[in-house]
Formats: C-alpha cells, structure tokens, sequence
C-alpha cells in the first residue's frame, strides 16, 4: 500500500485508539498461514495498521463509526493482500533441495541429457551430452552459458526456471541460448565441430 499523505494527531489519536480492530479484522475474517511468506500473524497485522491509517486519513466522520469503516477498510486491504501474496505463490516454481550441487554458486552440471528439446535440430543425431560437453570445453563467456542452459533446457527446464537458478532474468536466458547456437553454428560450418 501506498501512502502519500500524513496524519494529522487528530488521525494518529484515532488509529491509536482503534488498534484492536486489526486484531478482530485478522481474527474473523483472515486464515494466518505463519508457513506463508506474508500470510504470517505480523505481516497481517502489519498491513492492517497500514490499511486502519488510511482508514483514519479517508474518514469523513458522518457516514458510520469509524471503527466499522475501518473494519471494511482494513478486512478489504488484508483480503487483496492475501489475493497477491497466493498469486505469486502460485507462480513461483520450486526447486529440489536434496541434491547438493557446488558450493560456488552456480547450478550443478547436467550428468546426462535425458529430454529432447526440438530447440535446435542441430543436437538431434548426435549424442546431446557429448556434444554439449565438448561445446562446454571450447567456450567461454556468453557462450558458455549458453550452452549450460542449453543442458538444462533439454532437461526440461524453462527458460524462466533457469534464469532463476541463475539469478538472471528470462529474456537474458534466451540470449544467451541465442548465441551459443550461432557459435555452435559458426563452428560447424567452419568444420571446428563434427557435421550432423
């Protein structure tokens, strides 16, 4: 939430005074999830106070007791939050953490290419990982992280869930792929890699 305005002490008097009906809000009207990030008791409460102070800086003082408007104020707030905090839950993937690959901070090697990925009909005769592997040795820089990616991909993995295992974003990803296959392309033409 965003606020661009101050209370004045007459508003900071009423949310003083009105703080337990964050509580009740919380209580009657919002599933606590502590396992949640966001969901948890002190995150509600904390959008709440924020939500019962623009109820204080919103309220004209003639329609209702500000305690029921606030509650309104507050129960809507907290329920968009809790809309938000479950969407991105939902677009978040997950990733395994039994396998414990290197400690530098780059994603484990691929052992063994298993899922064909169509991406480029130029590693479809040829054993993938060989191929990639070799690639690997020869390259640097962009490049080779095109080539990592390009492992991961034919694991099955998007070009969004590996931008994340790279702390990259997905366009960069895909820029990446982009020039390590007009490397491997290059190289082939120029006979530095076997022809398909």
């Amino acid at each position: 939430m965003k606020f661009d305005f101050t209370l004045t002490p007459d508003q900071r008097t009423l949310t003083e005074d009105n703080l337990a009906v964050i509580d009740k809000v919380i209580s009657r009207y919002i599933h606590v999830n502590e396992s949640v990030c966001g969901l948890g008791w002190d995150d509600l409460y904390q959008e709440g106070a924020a939500a019962l102070c623009k109820a204080a800086a919103t309220y004209d003082g003639s329609s209702a007791q500000f305690s029921t408007y606030a509650t309104a104020v507050i129960r809507n707030h907290l329920l968009n939050h809790c809309k938000a905090v479950n969407t991105d839950q939902r677009n978040l993937s997950t990733v395994s953490l039994d396998d414990n690959g290197p400690d530098d901070g780059r994603p484990p090697p691929c052992p063994e290419l298993s899922v064909p990925d169509g991406v480029d009909a130029l590693l479809g005769q040829l054993d993938a990982a060989d191929f990639l592997a070799d690639c690997k040795r020869r390259y640097t820089g962009v490049a080779l992280l095109g080539v990592e990616a390009l492992e991961w991909k034919v694991k099955g993995l998007t070009g969004a869930d590996i931008a994340r295992l790279y702390g990259a974003k997905p366009n960069q990803v895909g820029a990446w792929i982009s020039r390590a296959t007009q490397k491997i392309r290059k190289d082939i033409v120029e006979k530095r890699l076997p022809h398909l």
